[in-house]
């Protein structure tokens, strides 16, 4: 199950590439940008500004998931399954099924018609997510695909997963760029919902392993952007002997209606570091000989 297909992206590996977004994660991260990617299975956004009130939803559902109150839909989820029939009714396009159960046949399909842009821009295909080694029955045959086609594979992954299970798959896999929120676990339990030890341990045993990885830090003000994630980030990596480099991400808020078309709660005051506060992270990796820089247009040039 996957819930997004983004072809011609620039911003998920080297050269133009094609990033499959894998559904289902086992953290919750607090500022997470795709809440549609927690759960394994399709599920239905229901955003309730664009209704219209017309009703065609409510004859459309089999399941009686939804009604008329004061003339706007009201969507009941403990009915709704997702089918979707509602979706093909709305012609308010106030609603959108989120999960592409797709044949394996088919997204190789898609590869191998862009392969010739992967070759001329040193691109690929990158495996995201929710959590793509979550899925690992499903991301092993496509890679096995890619592979057999040539194709080169990147993978961003939150680090949280058991790497004897997926051995196989990571030694198809050229490029790693792996998330660390937080080194302070208690810290990060709170933020995510998981501990840390196995994300620190997997980034320690790929680096044993002699694989280069590329570590994303998601920035958020007042929860991961304090000293000591910081001074714990430059420690873990002068340990590392492969580091290919780190990445400093900047909240944003994108994905602040899809919670609401989830019925989820959002928390509205989170917010980015300051640009200033940015280049100073930066800096002060780079004065520890790391390569470090940020994704995103933050003002001024590195």
């Amino acid at each position: 199950m996957l819930f997004n297909v983004q072809r011609w992206s620039l911003h998920d590996g080297p050269g133009i590439r094609t990033t499959l977004f894998f559904k289902g994660c086992p953290l919750r991260c607090r500022w997470c940008s795709n809440p549609e990617s927690w759960a394994f299975d399709s599920q239905l956004l229901f955003f309730r500004q664009r209704c219209s009130g017309c009703g065609a939803c409510v004859e459309a559902c089999p399941q009686g998931a939804n009604q008329i109150v004061e003339g706007r839909a009201v969507l009941d989820r403990s009915r709704c399954t997702g089918c979707g029939q509602c979706v093909a009714a709305c012609s308010s396009t106030a609603r959108e099924v989120v999960g592409l159960d797709l044949p394996v046949a088919d997204i190789l399909r898609l590869l191998r018609r862009d392969a010739v842009f992967y070759r001329s821009s040193g691109g690929g295909v990158t495996f995201s997510g929710g959590e793509p080694f979550a899925q690992p029955g499903l991301l092993g045959q496509i890679t096995e695909g890619c592979a057999v086609a040539g194709i080169p594979m990147a993978v961003e992954t939150s680090g949280f997963f058991d790497l004897d299970d997926v051995h196989a798959i990571l030694d198809e896999i050229d490029t790693i760029h792996v998330d660390l929120k937080h080194t302070d676990d208690a810290v990060h339990r709170r933020l995510t919902g998981v501990s840390n030890r196995r994300i620190i341990d997997n980034i320690n045993r790929l680096d044993t392993m002699g694989r280069r990885l590329t570590l994303r830090i998601p920035l958020v003000h007042g929860m991961t952007d304090d000293a000591s994630n910081i001074d714990g980030i430059i420690r873990l990596c002068r340990r590392l002997q492969h580091l290919a480099g780190i990445e400093l991400l900047a909240y944003h808020p994108l994905g602040a209606g899809k919670y609401a078309g989830l019925d989820l709660p959002y928390d509205s005051s989170q917010a980015a570091p300051a640009p200033e506060a940015m280049q100073r992270m930066i800096h002060r990796m780079r004065d520890h000989h790391l390569n470090a820089s940020w994704v995103g247009d933050l003002g001024e040039g590195e």
